[in-house]
């Protein structure tokens, strides 16, 4: 019989330290060389636009001018084109959380991690808000997970933009688990949010 599961909607999930400051890729990735090629491009044909000023080259150095605003960019795209985009699901199970990872561009590094609600030590659910003036406001959920791992990032940041009122309902359901019982959980939201929710 398969055991019952509560998805977490989530957008990132990283490992991160006691101050929730560093942050840690689930699985570390090789290196693709794609900023490389991209600075070799805009560092090359830059140098080339240069070139053509100082020898009074104006056609030269009027294709290399476009050419550096495009070129670095259609390599890029052509360096990642067919490969999908990593993914990552958070579920909650009876016995603790899953997170399993794919990675796109390298599929062998794909993994599920799980964490025990016994190494779980507290859990802090936020309503995050930024203010970015003409670019508008952000908003977002964080889930703080601080467990009892030793190591540099042994805790957990789990970030989504899943709806605040959805959100605790998944909140609810994850409390109810047996295993989430002696876990201490704390909501901070701003006090507006809070009376937006109770008047729904």
């Amino acid at each position: 019989m398969q055991q019952k599961r509560i998805r977490l909607f989530v957008n990132n999930v990283q490992f991160t330290d006691d101050e929730f400051n560093r942050y840690e890729p689930l699985v570390r990735q090789p290196s693709t060389h794609q900023g490389k090629s991209f600075l070799l491009c805009v560092v090359t044909l830059f140098g080339l636009f240069i070139f053509g000023v100082l020898t009074e080259r104006d056609w030269l150095a009027g294709i290399m001018l476009i050419a550096t605003a495009t070129v670095p960019f259609v390599v890029l795209y052509w360096l990642g084109r067919g490969i999908p985009e990593d993914k990552v699901e958070v579920y909650a199970e009876q016995d603790g959380l899953l997170l399993t990872f794919e990675c796109g561009r390298f599929p062998e590094l794909s993994t599920d991690i799980r964490v025990p609600f016994t190494e779980i030590n507290s859990l802090t659910l936020e309503s995050k808000v930024v203010h970015e003036g003409r670019l508008g406001t952000h908003r977002w959920r964080q889930y703080r997970i601080r467990t009892s791992r030793s190591g540099e990032t042994p805790h957990l940041l789990i970030n989504t933009f899943r709806p605040m009122h959805l959100v605790l309902q998944d909140l609810q359901r994850l409390s109810a688990l047996p295993g989430m019982a002696r876990i201490d959980k704390q909501l901070v939201a701003p006090q507006e949010e809070l009376d937006a929710l109770i008047i729904e």
